[in-house]
């Protein structure tokens, strides 16, 4: 990738009290909530690279300050904005240019800075002394500065010159820059094209002479004389003009501006014929040609382009195609949306995601995630294919399959929580490899909160492993060392009918709890039984009539609710479910638990008094469903803040949502 922005660090602008994001993309998707200052990033970024912004606009007011500020524009707050470009070791050119914006050399690294600053006044007559006003300023009191490097004296203006920066603003009108010359892309695409002058010359005399073939006609003729006497009327005879109809200048120099794109071999579609969405990207097409040009022609050493909410007017595949092709091709390019569509099909390594808080917007960056090439590729195909959501989410709840999906909304509906009011996704691995989507999610990439829900699969399968989901949830422990000893007491631990088996297993599920892994005890269908086994009865029955078929299932549930578990009785409900589809059985037992008195059956089942909330140690005496509370538990807290249990309102012990699985 050549030159691109690698680094911003923003103080004291608008929503930004501090936001540093290092490892910024070279084709970066920026993803927020409505509100959040994705369109002051890029104001930000043009204070210090647009050269068509001129210096008045530079000079920030009141607004423009961060409101969390305690003394404000009044008291003296100082706006910096830090810009760093990496990308062109081995461009002589840019190195020239850059040379004295220069910081780093291992990689090459220019950094431009633009500072806002309370100026200082002359106190004393004789001008000995310098002080502060010691009175509240104004914006007239500042000044702007932006310069190259560590030194103020170093100019940017050249700089600025050279690198092309272009700002598409979300509520553009690219129809009509497209058909006024002087804004439109196309002017610099055909002013720059060596045409033939005699050949100019010779188109010139034939429009004159259709011209005026075309006025030879009576009508025309007779309407240009009402004009001629209508408008000497109102001008006068000292001003009056001569108006003559014609369709094109017949001056060889002004030939070029008469030229129209059209969208058919048969010039008969114009740029008017078109829909909104399709203006915008043959906008953007030709403005990408234009620089593309300009850069051949070494009018500048690099092209950085920024596009606020691409998405407007374009149908989805258009832009599943468009924004792939562009985001893995051509110049940098920056892009702010709201579109899933958009964020599907971008490189899972360009992603910059703002979030609202109440020290001012923060940002956190998928360009270092902890991944494989592999895996960055299978979680780009996951993106594609399922659950973008994710990247706009506020919480993210990530579950095994299609069951989990259907089943935990329902349990949300159930329990008073509203998973969309809180942008809380459930999202499905379409596995058990949870490690890459925990990369993506964690600290070093979207850094959302999120949790795990797996099946904790104890019984041995058909190869004789035993207790897979807590060797898999080991193996999601941040700490190498303490996951190692996990699988270890994992392979020690007792076998599931043995009388220890609960308090030696129980620690260590607890323990993962902590990091955000939630792991059940068989299957999602037989730790429900507990406490929806009437609900799974009903939902077989209205799937199958099968009176075998729903004896073994309705002999199923009640053995899950026995101290001692029956396994064959187990199997055949479990096969019973299957032959239906685990899918299609979850849908409609959904549609059953959404519907349910949850918190009234769980206060039933942990005998805590309705009025008191409920603990883990409650939780937990749920049973075998108690893994899929305490992780709503633990992710309504870090969604919006407040218990889950027992109601929505009810705020939990020290009012802090939990760190663990973040």
């Amino acid at each position: 990738m050549g030159l691109h922005i690698s680094r911003i660090e923003i103080r004291n602008f608008r929503n930004f009290r501090q936001l540093v994001i290092d490892d910024f993309p070279a084709h970066a998707v920026i993803v927020g909530e409505n509100g959040v200052g994705k369109s002051n990033l890029l104001e930000a970024i043009r204070l210090v690279l647009d050269p068509s912004i001129s210096d008045a606009r530079r000079m920030l007011r009141e607004e423009d300050i961060w409101e969390g500020h305690p003394a404000g524009l009044a008291g003296g707050a100082e706006v910096t904005i830090v810009v760093e470009l990496r990308g062109f070791d081995d461009d002589a050119d840019a190195k020239s240019i850059l040379s004295s914006a220069t910081v780093d050399f291992d990689p090459y690294v220019a950094r431009l800075t633009y500072r806002f600053a309370p100026r200082t006044e002359i106190a004393t007559v004789d001008g000995s002394q310098v002080q502060p006003t010691g009175r509240p300023l104004t914006a007239k009191d500042y000044d702007v500065v932006v310069f190259a490097g560590d030194r103020e004296t170093n100019d940017v203006r050249a700089i600025r010159r050279e690198v092309a920066l272009r700002v598409l603003p979300a509520l553009r009108d690219a129809e009509g820059d497209l058909q006024n010359w002087r804004r439109s892309p196309m002017r610099d695409l055909l002013e720059r094209l060596p045409l033939d002058p005699a050949n100019l010359e010779a188109t010139a005399s034939a429009i004159a002479t259709a011209v005026d073939q075309l006025t030879k006609d009576a009508n025309v003729a007779k309407l240009e004389g009402h004009l001629t006497d209508r408008l000497g009327d109102m001008f006068g005879p000292r001003m009056a003009p001569q108006p003559t109809l014609g369709f094109a200048s017949s001056k060889p120099d002004e030939l070029i501006r008469a030229v129209r794109l059209f969208f058919d071999t048969a010039r008969r579609r114009s740029i008017s014929d078109t829909s909104l969405g399709s203006a915008n990207v043959i906008y953007l097409g030709l403005l990408l040609e234009a620089l593309s040009q300009q850069r051949l022609d070494e009018e500048f050493i690099a092209t950085l382009v920024a596009v606020e909410e691409p998405e407007a007017h374009l149908h989805v595949t258009l832009q599943r195609h468009l924004f792939r092709y562009l985001l893995r091709t051509g110049p940098s390019l920056i892009l702010t949306t709201h579109s899933p569509h958009i964020a599907a099909v971008a490189p899972v390594r360009s992603f910059i995601v703002l979030r609202a808080t109440g020290n001012g917007t923060t940002g956190a960056t998928t360009a270092a995630i902890p991944v494989s090439d592999k895996e960055a590729a299978d979680l780009e195909r996951y993106l594609d294919v399922s659950r973008a959501e994710v990247l706009f989410a506020s919480a993210v709840v990530l579950v095994e399959g299609l069951a989990e999906l259907y089943i935990l909304p329902a349990l949300a509906e159930a329990a008073g929580f509203d998973l969309d009011a809180y942008g809380t996704v459930v999202a499905s691995a379409h596995g058990t490899d949870f490690k890459p989507y925990r990369a993506l999610l964690g600290p070093k990439g979207l850094d959302t909160p999120h949790v795990v829900v797996t099946d904790g699969d104890a019984t041995p399968d058909k190869r004789g492993v035993r207790e897979a989901g807590l060797k898999r949830g080991a193996k999601l422990n941040p700490e190498p060392s303490r996951s190692k000893a996990l699988l270890e007491q994992i392979a020690l631990l007792p076998e599931t009918d043995a009388a220890d088996y609960r308090t030696t297993r129980d620690p260590l599920a607890s323990e993962l709890q902590g990091h955000g892994i939630y792991i059940g005890t068989q299957t999602l269908e037989t730790d429900l039984c507990s406490l929806f086994g009437e609900e799974i009865i009903q939902a077989f029955e209205e799937l199958n009539t099968n009176t075998t078929a729903r004896d073994d299932v309705s002999r199923g549930v009640a053995n899950e609710q026995n101290t001692t578990v029956d396994p064959v009785l187990r199997k055949k409900m479990l096969k019973r479910i299957g032959a239906l589809s685990k899918g299609r059985f979850a849908q409609r037992l959904a549609a059953h638990i959404a519907q349910a008195d949850l918190q009234g059956r769980i206060r039933d089942a942990t005998q805590t008094p309705w009025n008191l909330p409920l603990d883990e140690q409650a939780l937990r005496r749920l049973g075998t469903a108690s893994y899929i509370f305490l992780a709503m538990e633990h992710i309504s807290r870090a969604a919006r803040g407040t218990s889950l249990f027992p109601g929505p309102t009810t705020p939990f012990a020290n009012g802090q949502a939990s760190d663990a699985g973040q």
